[in-house]
């Protein structure tokens, strides 16, 4: 059994969480033993608890914390760990730091993000990773931004992220629309994402205005529709004023933190993601294994799931408000095309996207050194 410590500045709902949720439901407690050592409790403890996740809290007050570091190693020392896996700088630098002070484990780092690091990180980062195992990039666009960073492309494995389309599969809740004053004739074209900059929720609100200002021209004149712009973050406020100042407030329904997502997926019709900047984009195979035709800007790693190669649906240059529109018009009017891009985009997740094979090739990462079986009992 391969010990695994997952290190957590916060134990929240985000995306880090999330990954490190799903690779336990494939290795926890089979051919993994996780750990997750984090610094601020949050919402995100009872999954991990519900899954039999030890926890232990360990305070880190920056990525150069010494404190932090020696006791990191000798957590690692009272668990018997093979590996530590880490997922943001602070926790990754410690982990390091603890290495450098005589932590025999292999640090293993996912690289979540799609951003450019100032200078003094990218250097810094350099220096650090020499101490890393191994770097997961969950896309090539990922695998790219580390390597103009100047990290070994040897020394990055690419791994996707996955989803399980049996756990989106099955008709929507009868009563889910009706909670949400949505009428049985109404199409649904839903998003589900962080209000943050990157996102893209002032174009997705410019373009349901042009939709809504040309109507007649795309065809959707006297079609009922409705956008659900799902989430929560620093920007909801400022978007939700954006939307009633254009008038928008009948065209869109803003339901904040989405804590059931597959029974929103399942009410919907179309999927749209709008992002500036996207490493991956795990809702978009969400949305896709549920079964809806998903639009989505070029924005990094969702070109590596929606493209003309593949067919899965329909990708378009974030900021092209207009070319955005004709999608989601292309889309309300034609109820094949949602149904063979639907199709289609099922397909893509089983053969390419699944939680199995992200799983899998994760381990082998882990015990690619040899270890894991040495420390049983």
């Amino acid at each position: 059994m391969h010990r695994v410590l997952h290190l957590l500045n916060y134990l929240g709902n985000g995306g880090s969480e999330k990954y490190i949720y799903s690779l336990a439901k494939k290795l926890h407690g089979t051919s993994c033993e996780f750990h997750i050592a984090y610094s601020e409790d949050g919402p995100g403890r009872s999954a991990f608890e519900e899954l039999g996740i030890g926890l232990t809290q360990l305070r880190m007050r920056s990525p150069f914390d010494l404190k932090a570091a020696l006791e990191l190693k000798q957590l690692c020392g009272r668990l018997s760990a093979d590996t530590i896996h880490t997922h943001f700088l602070r926790e990754n630098y410690i982990s390091i730091l603890s290495k450098m002070a005589g932590n025999k484990v292999n640090i293993i780092n996912t690289r979540h993000m799609l951003f450019e690091n100032s200078k003094w990180v990218a250097l810094s980062n350099r220096f650090f990773t020499r101490y890393n195992s191994r770097i997961i990039a969950v896309s090539r666009h990922v695998m790219d931004r580390l390597a103009e960073e100047g990290i070994d492309r040897s020394r990055i494995a690419l791994i996707y992220n996955g989803v399980e389309p049996e756990q989106w599969a099955g008709p929507a809740s009868p009563s889910f629309r009706r909670e949400l004053g949505l009428s049985g004739d109404e199409l649904v074209i839903t998003s589900v994402s962080r209000f943050s900059p990157e996102k893209g929720h002032d174009f997705i609100i410019d373009t349901i205005r042009y939709i809504k200002e040309n109507s007649s021209e795309l065809g959707l004149s006297g079609k009922k529709y409705r956008f659900i712009l799902a989430g929560s973050g620093p920007l909801q406020e400022h978007i939700m004023d954006k939307a009633r100042s254009l008038g928008l407030e009948d065209d869109i329904l803003f339901t904040g933190y989405a804590s059931n997502v597959k029974d929103l997926l399942k009410a919907s019709d179309i999927f749209i993601a709008h992002s500036s900047s996207e490493a991956f984009g795990i809702a978009i195979l969400e949305a896709m294994a549920s079964g809806l035709p998903v639009i989505t800007t070029d924005s990094g790693g969702a070109s590596e799931i929606v493209n003309s190669q593949e067919g899965g649906g329909i990708l378009v240059d974030y900021g092209n408000v207009r070319d955005y529109a004709q999608a989601v018009a292309m889309l309300i009017n034609d109820a094949d095309l949602r149904k063979r891009y639907a199709a289609k985009g099922l397909q893509i997740v089983r053969e390419h996207f699944s939680l199995d094979k992200t799983a899998s090739e994760t381990y082998n990462l882990y015990v690619a050194d040899g270890k894991g079986d040495n420390n049983d009992q």
